[in-house]
């Protein structure tokens, strides 16, 4: 659109994960993808969205702990198109493989919401490196908020997603649909009570999705599109078109078909087709890529058509358009549709065999001196009009979105799961009528990386039915599973069936109990972990330590005499500690999964317990226990004594109550029997003092 203004501020998409202000404390993420990258997920969308400091590449260490300990507290998830989802990732979020009959899940929606905040994210870009990075591409952002929250346009989101999930192999029986279907009730539940924002306005939004499926299943993103539009007035009488692929056949294109029935009759009609191409100046000839058809089809409906060449550089740095638009002008409004739909009949859901999509439509009614039609248009970048587009070169693109690579798997896998634990296992759910006559499964990256799992034979000798368990010996998981049939393999992402159960990161067993007790106390325990982590950092080879040091070690007269040390000093600082603990454990919760976090999570209460009861059953053989046990009982104390202080939107001090008593005599059960065995080190005095401790704990 060569008239129309580029855009003067542009942000980067990794910024919409950000959380803004106020917005609380996170409760989870769900997002979609045809393609898809973990390692941007995991490292730069989570990173920021749970706000975690620590830089992945340089402070590593420290980023892997904060990550462990924030996910603990919430939820993320990927649905990923199924010939697309066998990647490696962490089990501490799950990857949803989604399996369209026929199509792709090709739409891309985040879902992501804090305690006070929700923000919808509908885009072109999948979940990748070029996606978030290096594409020309198109994101729309809506938030809700408690004092503004469309709540028809937030449960068509949710709606949308669980079609998703309903799409995953074996969605019914599996740990991971339900902790995203949970995930969704948690919204729900969570934006019950948020307000409306003000009456009227000029903008509206709603969702223009295709689903396939029959009867009110089946959704088509040209038709809601048309059908928002038709709610403010007449059919449109102009189009704009921009995508980066197109239906390559004979004439009249199905899509180019379909939207000129949806234009005002007995109007001029206009359509400007903007596509990627280039300019060849040696023949003065222009390459289009798309199919002459489309061109040809807008033509023969009596639409006067205009070519434009999208951007294919910004700032001399070339880039991939991946962009779709289209946006629609009538007398009354102006709509603009953006997300994943290609100006294809899958993507617009105009045939039967139609792809997952999913399109933010925004509409704006057209009043005198108001800015917001002009904002609309801006979200065009400036194009290159061809000027003679018949004698162009019309070339359909080789390449397909992102280059997914992605075989698909044999129907009959449906899914994996992993249960860590003591005893460990992976469980694999199948249908047996749809494998084929010969399969293996292998385990794929990680230290376990090509050890066998299951055969199809095997199998048989399990009984040959929907669900089978594999005894895991190996104490790491692998990242997914390997199937291999005939002459081909593809990858079956593995999820945990209880991430709670997984084992902790080995650098967690260097951590002392005074240190995860300052840490858990501190008040802002994602620096504390940081500065441990940090300080754990494989040492720079460039430094001397002494050298750099402002005062070397040899020459420091006090060197010997360290106030730390002394067991006075150890007292009074942990009594400080103990009553941060204390004002933590009493601070107010929003949901089940953060309080079992803060009492069982990596770096929580009862950890923090062992650590302390570790120490004591060391000191007992090895020198004064008196101290240890002494810790441990005014641990307990802490513990008994604090008082949940409710807040909205937390859970009830009832619900605590109940919850937390019954860890606390779990906690307690579990520590006498490995305190008990070695009280003879103690004497009678602090033995009766323990077991005094105990019993208030238990009541």
């Amino acid at each position: 659109m060569s008239r129309r203004t580029q855009r003067d501020n542009q942000s980067t998409m990794l910024d919409l994960w950000r959380p803004p202000t106020g917005a609380g404390d996170p409760v989870g993420c769900l997002a979609s993808t045809y393609t898809f990258s973990p390692g941007l997920f995991d490292e730069q969308c989570l990173g920021r969205f749970l706000g975690i400091e620590s830089e992945p590449q340089r402070e590593s260490l420290a980023y892997l702990l904060e990550r462990e300990s924030r996910l603990g507290t919430c939820y993320a998830g990927v649905l990923v198109d199924a010939t697309q989802a066998g990647v490696q990732h962490s089990l501490r979020w799950d990857v949803l493989p989604v399996r369209v009959p026929t199509g792709k899940q090709h739409a891309k929606v985040s879902l992501l919401a804090w305690a006070n905040h929700a923000r919808l994210i509908v885009a072109s870009a999948n979940l990748t490196e070029p996606g978030y990075r290096s594409n020309f591409e198109v994101a729309a952002p809506i938030d809700f908020t408690t004092t503004n929250c469309d709540a028809s346009l937030l449960a068509d989101a949710i709606t949308f997603l669980r079609s998703l999930i309903s799409l995953v192999p074996g969605s019914k029986d599996l740990a991971e649909t339900k902790r995203a279907s949970d995930f969704l009730r948690r919204i729900e539940s969570l934006s019950a009570d948020w307000r409306p924002g003000p009456r009227g306005g000029l903008v509206r939004h709603r969702l223009a999705c295709s689903l396939p499926g029959r009867g009110e299943a089946a959704r088509s993103a040209l038709e809601e599109f048309v059908t928002a539009c038709r709610g403010r007035g007449s059919l449109p009488c102009e189009y704009w078109i921009a995508s980066p692929f197109f239906d390559d056949g004979p004439t009249p294109n199905r899509a180019a078909e379909a939207i000129c029935r949806q234009m005002a009759r007995g109007a001029d009609k206009a359509i400007w087709l903007c596509v990627p191409g280039s300019r060849e100046a040696e023949v003065q000839s222009t390459l289009i890529h798309a199919p002459r058809a489309v061109y040809d089809t807008l033509l023969d409906a009596g639409a006067k058509v205009s070519v434009e060449l999208v951007p294919d550089k910004e700032d001399g740095e070339r880039r991939k358009w991946h962009a779709k638009m289209i946006h629609a002008v009538a007398d009354a409004y102006v709509a603009l549709m953006a997300g994943s739909s290609n100006f294809t009949a899958a993507g617009l859901g105009l045939i039967p065999t139609r792809n997952a999509e999913a399109n933010l439509v925004t509409i704006v009614d057209r009043v005198a001196h108001a800015r917001e039609e002009g904002l609309l248009r801006a979200v065009w970048e400036a194009m290159v009009p061809v000027e003679a587009p018949d004698r162009g070169t019309w070339q359909q693109p080789a390449d397909d979105e992102d280059e997914g690579m992605g075989l698909p798997i044999p129907p009959g896998f449906l899914a994996a799961t992993y249960f860590a634990g003591q005893v460990r296992k992976m469980v694999l759910r199948l249908d047996p009528e749809r494998l084929p006559g010969l399969w293996t499964v292998h385990a794929a990256g990680g230290l376990t990386d090509g050890q066998h799992v299951i055969s199809a034979t095997e199998w048989q000798l399990y009984g040959g039915g929907s669900a089978v368990e594999v005894a895991w010996p190996a104490y790491e998981p692998p990242e997914r599973l390997r199937i291999d049939w005939a002459d081909q393999h593809a990858f079956l992402p593995l999820n945990v069936a209880d991430a709670m159960s997984l084992p902790e990161p080995s650098e967690l067993r260097e951590m002392t109990a005074d240190e995860m007790l300052t840490i858990i106390a501190a008040s802002d325990p994602g620096a504390a972990l940081r500065a441990w982590g940090n300080r754990r950092q494989p040492a720079d080879p460039t430094i001397d330590p002494d050298v750099d040091a402002a005062t070397p070690i040899d020459l420091d007269p006090l060197s010997r005499y360290r106030l730390a040390e002394t067991f006075l000093h150890r007292v009074r600082k942990r009594a400080h500690v103990m009553a941060d603990l204390r004002r933590f454990i009493e601070r107010p919760v929003a949901t089940e999964q953060m309080l079992e976090w803060r009492l069982r999570g990596l770096i929580g209460i009862r950890p923090l317990a062992e650590k302390f009861a570790g120490e004591f059953e060391t000191a007992a053989t090895a020198r004064d226990p008196r101290e240890a046990l002494m810790t441990l009982a005014d641990l307990l104390i802490v513990l008994r004594e604090a008082r949940y202080e409710p807040a909205d939107g937390a859970i009830s001090k009832q619900r605590f109550t109940k919850l937390y008593q019954s860890f606390l005599k779990e906690l307690s059960d579990d520590l006498d029997g490995r305190v008990g065995p070695r009280l003879v080190t103690v004497g009678t005095d602090i033995a009766d003092f323990w077991a005094g401790v105990l019993e208030r704990c238990r009541t």
